[in-house]
C-alpha cells in the first residue's frame, strides 16, 4: 500500500504500488465516536503555505523512532488507483491522495510528500503525510464528513487485490475511532508483516491525511497529524 519510489503521482508510484500496502496491526470490533472539545476555528490557509505545513526529516524521526528518514520531493499531482481497488469506500484509506477521493476540481491545493528508513522497497520505517486546502472550512468538513461515512463502510474489512493477474497478500481494515476532527484505523497486509496508522482529520479549511508504517505501528500517524494541525492553528 505504501511505497515511494519515483513517485509520479499521488500517494503511489508505478513499480512500488505494493510496497505502499498500508499494513496495520490490531482491529477492534465496532466503530468508537468520540467528541473532541471545541476550539476556535483559525483564518484559512492560502494554498501557498502548504509546503510549509510538512513536517520536516527530523521531526518524522523523532515520531518514528529513526534516525535518517530520507525524505522524496514533495507532489502536487493526485494518484490514480482506483483500477487496482475499486472500492472507494476502502480506496480512500488505502491511498493518499487519489484522484478518485479527492475532486481536484474542488480543491484549492496539494500537498505530498514520502519518508521512508531506509530509502528502498524493503523500508522498516514509512511516512507519507500531504495537506489538502478547499475554499473555506465548510468545504473541508464537508469532505471529512463523506471521508468518515466512507472509511465507517470499510471497517473490519477484508480486500483481496491482483496485480499483473498475481494474487497479492489480503488487505485487512480495522475498527474506525472517530472524533469531529479525525479519522484513525489501523490496515495490516497479510500475515506478521508491517503495520500502519491511517488518520485524516480536518482543521479550518485544511485536510490532513497521514499514513505512519514500521513493523509494530501505533500511533504514530495521529502524532503526525496532530503536530500538522498544530501548525495550521498557529
Amino acid at each position: 500500500m505504501w511505497t515511494a519510489t519515483k513517485r509520479h503521482s499521488g500517494y503511489v508510484r508505478a513499480g512500488t504500488v505494493l510496497a505502499l500496502v498500508a499494513v496495520l496491526a490490531a482491529c477492534s470490533n465496532s466503530t468508537q465516536n468520540h467528541t473532541s472539545p471545541t476550539s476556535p476555528v483559525p483564518a484559512s490557509v492560502p494554498a501557498s503555505a502548504l509546503e510549509g505545513l510538512l513536517l520536516s526529516v527530523g521531526d518524522i524521526d523523532a515520531v518514528m523512532g529513526t534516525q535518517g528518514m530520507v525524505a522524496h520531493e514533495p507532489y502536487t499531482i493526485l494518484a490514480q488507483h482506483s483500477n487496482l481497488l475499486p472500492n472507494t469506500n476502502c480506496l480512500g484509506i488505502w491511498q493518499i491522495g487519489d484522484a478518485a477521493i479527492y475532486d481536484e476540481k474542488s480543491l484549492t491545493g496539494f500537498r505530498g510528500q514520502d519518508l521512508r528508513q531506509p530509502d528502498t522497497d524493503t523500508w522498516d520505517a514509512m511516512v507519507v503525510q500531504a495537506v489538502v486546502s478547499y475554499p473555506a472550512a465548510d468545504a473541508a468538513k464537508a469532505f471529512f464528513s463523506e471521508s468518515a461515512d466512507r472509511w465507517s463502510k470499510c471497517t473490519n474489512h477484508h480486500v483481496n487485490m491482483t496485480v499483473n493477474n498475481q494474487p497479492q497478500p489480503k488487505l485487512f481494515f480495522g475498527n474506525l475511532t472517530r472524533t469531529d476532527t479525525e479519522l484513525s484505523m489501523p490496515v495490516t497486509r497479510g500475515e506478521n508483516e508491517r503495520s500502519c496508522q491511517r488518520v485524516l482529520s480536518v482543521v479550518s479549511n485544511i485536510i490532513v491525511d497521514v499514513a505512519a508504517c514500521n513493523h509494530d505501528a501505533t500511533d504514530q500517524a495521529a502524532t503526525v497529524a496532530q503536530k500538522i494541525t498544530d501548525r495550521v492553528s498557529h
